[in-house]
């Protein structure tokens, strides 16, 4: 969700093209392994977000910059077109950050992955179990178990339900080697929205930005679809070890696993649900900047909480029949607690 004051840009902008200017900005995940040798400013009005990156892009070329990283901007209280924006800058030839090395857990021989690492890593195998766990250690124990009996290299567990007293577990295991995942683009664009099926129409470099078949979420695994590529059941050690139980509604067939395979595993976003159970996601700014919005809308009042402005964005955006939102702008008054919201809504 975008934050109150909207005083940190989220730092997951695509690379833009920028007018005539040569220095480009960098993603975080591009930036965050790279040295950057000097932090500017920019100040002034900007009235857009393409306005203050056009900006950073001349002022990153004047210092001989190849490409930058907005990091935060600051909005003056009595003015929300002033501000100040931050960013690094980068050589063509920046050198690499020394990786920390890893520092991770065992358990029964195999290493416990953090999501952060399992996210971009393709599993060779998932484990769920059912079972009772007094506490996260047995439950470690417990997938590390079955991991090793499998010969992974590590796991990563990736949910937990309670069943009763029961617990039940889902966890990845990974080999050694394990490839690298086919993520979606870093902040893609929705497939059913006028801009993304306007990208696939315009093919190349625009529709590489859209939601794929057959690519996974760059935020979330997608439990049914690897449980159904590999035909997995769930192991329930609430009665004897060998003994076995599908989960209900879990299809294993090759249709059904094709059918999975073929569908976009749809981004992780903020949704809004309505009383009468209507919904409508949040674009964060990366992914609303390459798309095109269709309207505007605002509203003014007190909401002292990120959920309470975003739930009373996506509630005008529902009614307003759009099917994705993105909060633009915030503007606080000068005198008092109250603040107008922009909304641009998308199809």
């Amino acid at each position: 969700m975008i934050s109150l004051k909207k005083t940190l840009i989220a730092a997951t902008v695509a690379i833009m093209p920028i007018s005539s200017f040569a220095a480009q900005q960098l993603t975080e995940e591009q930036a965050k392994n790279l040295q950057s040798f000097k932090q500017i400013t920019v100040r002034g009005a900007f009235y857009t977000d393409s306005d203050y990156v056009m900006a950073m892009s001349k002022a990153a070329d004047k210092e001989g910059a190849a490409a930058f990283f907005i990091t935060t901007t600051n909005i003056s209280p009595s003015n929300d077109t002033l501000r100040i924006v931050y960013a690094k800058l980068y050589k063509a030839d920046a050198p690499k950050l020394d990786e920390p090395a890893e520092n991770l857990r065992k358990f029964e021989g195999v290493y416990e992955y953090p999501k952060s690492k399992a996210i971009r890593l393709e599993p060779f195998n998932i484990v769920r179990i059912r079972g009772y766990f007094p506490n996260d250690y047995d439950v470690n124990q417990a997938i590390a178990k079955e991991a090793s009996a499998q010969g992974a290299y590590a796991f990563y567990i990736d949910s937990r339900s309670e069943l009763g007293s029961n617990l039940q577990v889902a966890a990845y295991l990974f080999k050694k080697d394990a490839p690298e995942r086919k993520l979606q683009p870093e902040n893609a664009i929705p497939y059913d929205s006028e801009a993304g099926q306007l990208a696939l129409a315009q093919g190349g470099e625009a529709a590489m930005q859209v939601e794929k078949p057959g690519y996974y979420s760059p935020s979330a695994f997608n439990e049914k679809f690897y449980a159904e590529k590999f035909h997995n059941k769930v192991i329930d050690k609430t009665t004897k070890p060998s003994n076995v139980s599908t989960v209900s509604g879990t299809s294993t067939t090759e249709a059904a696993t094709a059918d999975t395979a073929n569908t976009p595993q749809r981004a992780s976003r903020y949704t809004v649900t309505l009383p009468d159970g209507r919904k409508i996601q949040e674009l964060n700014d990366a992914t609303a900047a390459k798309m095109v919005a269709y309207d505007t809308v605002k509203f003014r009042g007190y909401y002292p909480t990120d959920q309470e402005i975003s739930y009373q964005a996506g509630k005008r955006a529902i009614d307003a029949g759009a099917k994705y939102y993105h909060i633009a702008r915030i503007a606080q008054d000068a005198n008092g607690p109250n603040i107008t919201v922009f909304v641009d809504l998308y199809r």
